[in-house]
């Protein structure tokens, strides 16, 4: 586990943020991925916080799993780009499995994860959510 994944089990400790399981990947970076999920709407919608030793960690939402095929994809795309345009938080991409994934990338810079801002973000994503879910899977079917 990295010294960032520390600072942020210990956050997550002091806080009493329970929702949270970690694995510990044992790679070069000593990465260190947190898993839980938002609930929006009656749907838990997984998300995971991937924390490492480089400046930057990632919290990526799976919005929706395995939407995304070649009957729709032109117009799940134009939808990604529209909303890409407008948000500057995050960013939609589509993986290899055609699952629609919100990305944010967070700095954290000199070794050092800031959980208050990570719990910032978590609740700008939410708030996101909680208002926008039924229309972009409506957009993507």
């Amino acid at each position: 586990m990295s010294k960032k994944a520390e600072i942020f089990q210990d956050y997550l400790t002091s806080h009493n943020l329970t929702m949270f399981t970690r694995q510990d990947m044992n790679d070069q970076l000593k990465t260190s991925v947190f898993r839980s999920a938002f609930s929006v709407d009656g749907q838990n919608i997984p998300f995971i916080i991937v924390v490492d030793e480089s400046a930057f960690s990632i919290m990526q939402i799976q919005i929706a799993s395995g939407v995304v095929n070649d009957s729709n994809k032109a117009k799940v795309y134009d939808a990604i780009n529209n909303w890409n345009i407008t948000l500057k938080p995050f960013k939609y991409v589509v993986d290899t499995d055609g699952s629609l994934i919100l990305t944010c990338c967070m700095m954290n810079p000199d070794g050092q994860m800031d959980g208050d801002k990570a719990n910032a973000m978590m609740n700008i994503v939410l708030n996101y959510l909680t208002k926008e879910y039924k229309n972009i899977l409506f957009a993507v079917k």
